[in-house]
């Protein structure tokens, strides 16, 4: 098709992502909105940023049903490499944009990258989000949320159309379902529109919203409730319901009706024509990979949909797990007495047929997370679009006490409680399986990252072994294992505390964690935590020697948060960046002299190394008549090796048996080996503790086993 010459032609941005170690999708947007027409676009690319050598080099063709966006997918390319890329067309050249390609899986390399969410229009041009360039990210993760449906008015009314942006028309309604709603031709645009405007500046030749941003580093990105509208749409895994907008399925069904609650079979919101039209527009601007259609007939909500979920390598040291929480989730409930509040209480929240990831996707997670601790990738870093750590009681509300004044005109109220939209407050039991898989399994080091509360805080996870969800204290701490809320980028909740000093923060966190100990549940932080090291935070001198709940919690601030692996896989560095978080609709601009970007707190965690086992000699002990062997486990590692810890025998020869086992292994592969407990206990950073086998004394031979060490799971 030939290119079609138009007086306003523009390119709205560029955009790199779902990078490989070979292969890169970039994106951009090109058309005269004014007069909009089919164009011809040549994407070029190359390791070369004067695109004067290795110049990669194809033409696409843009079309109106993806409101002139393009993707290209990058082949062939080198791992471990920086690209830059442009589109040209109609005369127009893009700016440049960057990313760079994974080093290959078996290579040792430094990795760094970060992650925020919540980009809510209202606090567009999204100041923050111009420091991100700075960082020289290997990726960043964009975790759901990259708009926001509903309205924005930029305070001064600049002039430019845009910086007025009223809501999207409502696609139905929460808790019932309604016929009533948004057409296709509705969201279509109206969304369309929301992407847009990420890209554009508030005021004439200021800061371009994202668009800096999208062309700095590769991307992964994730889509949360308000991507689709944050009405019955969010839940697709429901059933589909009848008749909304000009689509014959779609309004959903009755959240506050216990029938609807698990849906495994029939139709889903998933499949039908107005989720699949912001599914397919969220996709539309977003550089984000195709990997094609699920063919799973046995699992129907799954079955015919697009696979947004991946893991990637970086290197031998990180796996990036990125789920899709959206597609499949059962219903968010709502209390059966008819108020619209969420449902977060047993029987309902706790059905062990509740699912978030769906049956397909949850197989996958569990044997991704157990294939990369196989392959000796120390940190496994997993995204989720909402929590998965315990904030609150289990279907209740923290109690707080001595609240700090947020400023005259607040109306902050401090998260605590575990909303429906949360793992734990309406996804127990899928909740606790993954989690006792990750502790059962002795999968170290899973990092699990999430946005959406508006807040940046780190917390520990916790679980019911005995799978007691209900019953807070059979939970136990998952070895090796924590959980980052992080941003927001730019959206509401933290411009309501006024107040930004560390004295305000700190009474905060101090209350939420107070009522979280005298509710039984896990505290705010990392307090304890094997491996922690060079704790800081901005206002605490004592951090690193007496660690407190705010040193490892910012709710005042729009932030990020930086995470990088060193070479040798052994040490994670994160830290939190933020700004003093600015009024709703004051379309402000990054300013380093006013309101600078700052580490608000950052720490270090050691990986444990693998304990080492020594076997000493046999010995008859003629008092039992058994041959006896001392075994010992030392820990040569800096970090604590978590208890309890065993030792398990297997390939025990057979003119033997293990007299003196404590069990036979369940959940770690081979089953039904016999075990000994050797400590109930952790193992101190170069400790060690010993035990003794005891044999039954063979008529012949010798006796031959294989032994191996289980530490920090509960049920071996």
């Amino acid at each position: 098709m030939g290119t079609t010459t138009q007086a306003a032609y523009a390119f709205i941005g560029v955009a790199a992502g779902d990078a490989t170690a070979n292969t890169a999708t970039v994106w951009t947007r090109a058309v005269d909105d004014a007069s909009p027409a089919v164009s011809s676009v040549t994407v070029q690319a190359s390791s070369d940023p004067t695109f004067s050598t290795g110049v990669i080099s194809t033409t696409v063709n843009t079309s109106a049903t993806t409101d002139y966006t393009l993707k290209f997918a990058l082949s062939m390319l080198q791992p471990n490499t920086v690209y830059y890329y442009r589109f040209s067309g109609n005369s127009v050249t893009s700016i440049v944009g960057k990313f760079k390609t994974a080093p290959a899986a078996n290579a040792t390399a430094e990795v760094r990258f970060g992650f925020s969410g919540d980009m809510d229009g209202l606090m567009r041009p999204y100041a923050l989000a111009s420091v991100i360039p700075s960082e020289n990210f290997d990726f960043y993760v964009n975790l759901g949320d990259t708009i926001y449906e509903n309205a924005s008015l930029v305070l001064g009314s600049p002039g430019l159309s845009y910086t007025n942006s009223p809501a999207v028309t409502s696609s139905g309604t929460i808790p019932t379902p309604s016929a009533t709603g948004a057409t296709l031709a509705q969201l279509f645009a109206e969304y369309s529109k929301k992407y847009r405007e990420q890209f554009l500046p508030i005021h004439t030749g200021g800061q371009n919203g994202l668009q800096s941003f999208y062309a700095a580093q590769g991307n992964y990105t994730l889509s949360d409730n308000h991507e689709l509208g944050n009405k019955q749409f969010i839940n697709g895994g429901a059933p589909a319901g009848g008749p909304v907008g000009d689509a014959a399925t779609g309004a959903g069904v009755d959240a506050r009706v216990q029938a609807n609650d698990v849906n495994t079979s029939g139709t889903f919101i998933n499949k039908t024509p107005g989720y699949l039209q912001l599914q397919q527009v969220f996709l539309n601007y977003q550089p984000i990979a195709d990997r094609g259609i699920h063919n799973v007939p046995s699992d129907p909500n799954t079955h015919g949909t697009p696979k947004l979920y991946f893991a990637q390598p970086w290197g031998r040291n990180v796996m990036y797990i990125s789920t899709d929480t959206r597609s499949y989730r059962d219903i968010r409930i709502k209390k059966n007495s008819g108020s619209f509040p969420d449902e977060t209480a047993a029987p309902r929240a706790n059905d062990a047929g509740r699912t978030m990831f769906g049956a397909t996707q949850f197989a996958w997670l569990k044997q991704t997370l157990l294939d990369a601790e196989a392959a000796g990738i120390p940190w496994k870093f997993v995204s989720v679009s909402d929590p998965i750590d315990q904030i609150g009681p289990i279907a209740g509300s923290l109690t707080l006490n001595g609240l700090p004044n947020f400023g005259a005109g607040s109306t902050y109220s401090p998260v605590n409680s575990d909303g429906g939209k949360s793992f734990i407050g309406g996804y127990r039991a899928e909740r606790n399986a993954l989690l006792k898989f990750i502790a059962d399994h002795q999968i170290k080091n899973v990092v699990f990252l999430a946005t959406d509360d508006h807040q940046n805080r780190i917390n520990e996870l916790t679980y019911s072994p005995t799978g007691q969800t209900e019953v807070q204290n059979s939970y136990v701490k998952v070895p090796y294992c924590f959980h980052v809320v992080c941003g927001p980028l730019g959206a509401t909740g933290p411009d309501q505390i006024k107040d930004h000093s560390i004295a305000v923060a700190a009474a905060l966190a101090n209350s939420i964690a107070s009522a979280q100990i005298a509710a039984g549940v896990e505290p705010i932080g990392l307090a304890g935590y094997p491996g922690l090291k060079n704790l800081q935070r901005e206002g605490d001198p004592t951090a690193a020697v007496v660690p407190q709940p705010v040193d490892f919690y910012s709710p005042d601030t729009f932030n990020y948060n930086t995470l990088d692996v060193s070479a040798d896989g052994r040490t994670l560095s994160l830290a939190s960046v933020g700004i003093n978080s600015t009024a709703a609709n004051s379309g402000l601009e990054y300013n380093a002299g006013s309101n600078p970007a700052r580490q608000v707190f950052s720490f270090q965690i050691d990986a444990p190394v693998a304990p080492v086992l020594n076997l000493g000699g046999f010995s008859l002990n003629r008092r039992i008549n058994k041959m006896v062997q001392q075994v010992t486990i030392s820990n040569p590692s800096t970090v604590p090796l978590v208890g309890p810890v065993y030792v398990v025998v297997s390939s025990l020869s057979g003119n033997t048996s293990l007299s003196n086992g404590n069990g036979t292994t369940a959940n770690n592969a081979p089953v039904g080996n016999p075990y000994v407990l050797v400590s109930s206990g952790d193992i101190a950073p170069g400790g060690a503790v010993s035990v003794g086998l005891q044999f039954a004394k063979p008529v012949s031979g010798n006796i031959t086993y294989s032994a191996t060490v289980l530490s920090g799971t509960m049920n071996p």
